[in-house]
């Protein structure tokens, strides 16, 4: 596979390029904005003037970020939507226009559950699937228009479970390792119309997901991140202020 590493230099920041007047500010779609990894990535990247949609499934929670990101419907939105329904996709998308052309999507919603192989149901994993892998996709396909128009950024939040899982996330895993490999079907397909793709692949992050599933008995809160720490990697890599090159899966491991 040929790597080609694009610098902000050479393809610009869209809206934000370096020597360039500002005539607006730059729209990012957060998913799974509610809580955690997304609450940090959507009020920092709202701290650098992006205007944001803030996707999840509970409307209170979204409504609380966006409570510190300044008044609803102009600095930002918020989508109650399940990522894996093609309605709820196009509505986001929709909303996300209301701003203007799209430069960001952050794929951060997800969808856990600790079981083995053998007792997860059909339903179960093909809802792991829609949810984590076919939902993102299927989010960037709408959304690649735009990215193309603006030479924007996809960031997929993975984990490192897609390496080397936990007995109880091998399936969980198996649905990120299809995401970072959308990363890389970004890069290659549309890497030379300046559409940036980035894998971030966190070891274990508090919250509230991660606790659905393992106690802290079992992992304590001082073995893992906080979703802060992830966030500002996923911001840097939307503001075009990583060292890596477009196309890279960057792991983060736990303490």
């Amino acid at each position: 596979m040929i790597c080609r590493q694009y610098h902000m230099s050479s393809i610009g920041r869209g809206v934000l390029e370096s020597g360039m007047k500002k005539t607006r500010h730059p729209v990012a779609i957060v998913t799974g904005a509610g809580s955690g990894i997304g609450r940090a990535v959507a009020v920092g990247l709202g701290a650098k003037g992006y205007r944001l949609v803030l996707v999840g499934r509970r409307l209170d929670l979204l409504k609380e970020t966006g409570a510190s990101l300044g008044k609803e419907d102009v600095d930002w939105v918020a989508v109650s939507a399940d990522i894996a329904r093609h309605e709820d996709r196009m509505k986001i998308i929709e909303q996300g226009k209301r701003f203007g052309c799209l430069d960001a999507v952050v794929n951060n919603a997800a969808l856990g559950t600790c079981k083995k192989l053998g007792d997860l149901s059909e339903v179960e994993i093909e809802a792991l699937f829609a949810v984590n892998a076919t939902g993102p996709i299927a989010l960037v396909r709408l959304a690649l228009p735009d990215l193309i128009k603006s030479r924007g950024c996809v960031v997929n939040v993975a984990s490192v479970a897609m390496l080397d899982p936990f007995v109880g996330l091998g399936v969980y895993g198996c649905t990120k390792a299809a995401v970072d490999g959308l990363t890389r079907a970004i890069h290659n397909e549309y890497g030379e119309q300046g559409v940036r793709a980035y894998t971030i692949a966190p070891g274990a992050v508090e919250t509230a997901m991660l606790r659905s599933i393992v106690s802290e008995e079992i992992l304590p809160q001082a073995d893992t991140l906080s979703p802060e720490q992830v966030g500002e990697k996923i911001i840097a890599c939307v503001t075009g202020e990583v060292s890596e090159p477009a196309g890279s899966t960057m792991v983060i491991n736990s303490p």
